[in-house]
């Protein structure tokens, strides 16, 4: 999905800076659905593997229609606004009218890919925490290859095709989401996944307690990754204003932003997974110990990519037919992301994984919206319009935010207090006694 995104940045980047904001813009805009539904999918994901744990797949089955529910309600009124109104919801990210222009077109056509992009979300999530998770990878790699082939076709006019630009990449990639889910329940029906429903009965009649305790766990999960891909808007906002070179050169680092975290993020779902289903089947120090082994990979791995795309990045950037001075501004702000790469996965791992696969969700939303509001947005617009920093200091400044969440994390993480079994039907065998446990993480 990661390299999905990073096709269309490198392929437009081909057409000029304003091509490159317009599509980091969109890339913002759509971060906004697709984060609130990853949300969502977090939610669905922690239940569905505790209750695979348990063996209970009836359950699964009401998670799925659930969330087909609430995703369809989410998706569809934010591809309308967007739409509808494409200039309005770009507004706050620049005042550059030729940027508004030519970015409305492409997030117009893009607002078309949210609701297959919600399906793929949605069934991926469960399919993952029941132990499928090579059919969403074949399914997002079959997308892959789709979106770039569209992408040479039709930005350039290849093959008898169209020259249809910025255009023709939105197309491309709203027909490759499509193509996506597509592939991902056809797969689910051909396997006889418990996710493929017969009837639409199966997706109803979820026990009012068992909602009520979802709810109390997704919500804050949604609420969390709201205000973070908020926070990260607010970022994107100061970029903005700062102007649009400085915008095309933060732009230009997101598709290896993307494509690191999305490599490494799957093991922050593998935490999920792992420990959610030891966690369902009251197996709390096997828990406890992949938490622990997790963390020590995440980072390990992490601090390979980071040096890995610290060496490339020249050669990536080049890439790119800008300026000098964008392309220098844009080498320097992916040497702070390498940096800081360790810690955002760390993180990850511990809030997106493992805390949250505990039910441990309201502690996740005090501290990420903290680390965001408090830090990071008000640092950045200080660095930004007071000192007037370059962008690429702005960023440093404002990820200093990561070292206090990975801080107030791994504490929480030591504690244990989130380690209890969401489905127990007994809430005195779901609880985890740290007296009789094993030794801290």
């Amino acid at each position: 999905m990661s390299l999905l995104s990073m096709s269309d940045q490198l392929m437009v980047g081909q057409l000029g800076e304003v091509a490159i904001a317009a599509v980091g813009i969109s890339a913002k805009l759509t971060a906004m659905v697709s984060v609130v539904l990853s949300g969502l999918a977090a939610g669905l994901s922690i239940y569905s593997a505790q209750c695979w744990g348990k063996g209970d797949h009836r359950t699964i089955r009401q998670l799925l229609g659930l969330g087909l529910g609430v995703g369809l309600l989410l998706a569809g009124s934010l591809a309308l606004l967007v739409g509808l109104f494409p200039r309005w919801v770009m507004s706050p990210f620049t005042s550059d009218e030729q940027l508004l222009s030519e970015g409305a077109i492409f997030v117009q056509v893009v607002a078309w890919s949210y609701l297959p992009s919600m399906l793929t979300l949605i069934y991926s999530a469960i399919l993952r925490s029941t132990g499928q998770v090579k059919l969403p990878m074949y399914a997002s790699s079959c997308a892959v290859v789709m979106n770039v082939l569209l992408n040479y076709l039709l930005i350039f006019g290849h093959g008898g095709f169209p020259q249809w630009g910025l255009f023709g990449a939105a197309v491309a990639t709203t027909v490759a989401r499509i193509l996506e889910f597509g592939l991902i329940l056809g797969g689910a029906y051909a396997l006889r996944h418990v996710v493929a429903v017969k009837r639409r009965v199966e997706l109803l009649g979820m026990a009012p307690q068992f909602f009520r305790r979802f709810l109390q766990t997704c919500i804050p999960i949604v609420l969390t990754e709201l205000l973070w891909v908020l926070g990260e808007s607010g970022y994107a906002v100061v970029y903005g204003r700062m102007g649009t070179e400085q915008l095309s050169a933060m732009t230009m680092t997101y598709p290896l932003q993307g494509l690191s975290i999305g490599l490494l993020c799957g093991l922050a779902g593998a935490a999920s997974v792992l420990v959610g289903q030891r966690l369902g089947g009251n197996d709390f120090a096997g828990a406890i110990r992949y938490a622990r082994r997790l963390l020590r990979l995440g980072i390990g791995i992490s601090v390979l990519v980071g040096i890995g795309i610290a060496l490339l990045s020249p050669f990536y950037i080049s890439w790119y037919q800008t300026s000098a001075a964008v392309q220098q501004m844009g080498y320097w702000c992916l040497l702070v992301f390498c940096a800081f790469l360790w810690v955002k996965v760390a993180n990850m791992i511990i809030a997106g994984g493992v805390l949250n696969s505990g039910g441990d969700s309201k502690f996740v939303f005090a501290m990420e919206s903290m680390a965001t509001w408090l830090i990071g947005v008000p640092s950045g617009f200080v660095m930004a319009f007071y000192f007037e920093l370059p962008v690429y200091w702005v960023y440093l400044v404002l990820s200093g935010e990561e070292l206090v969440r990975l801080g107030v994390g791994y504490y929480r993480l030591r504690s244990k207090r989130w380690v209890r079994n969401l489905v127990s039907e007994s809430p005195e065998t779901g609880h985890f006694n740290p007296i009789e446990g094993p030794s801290p993480v």
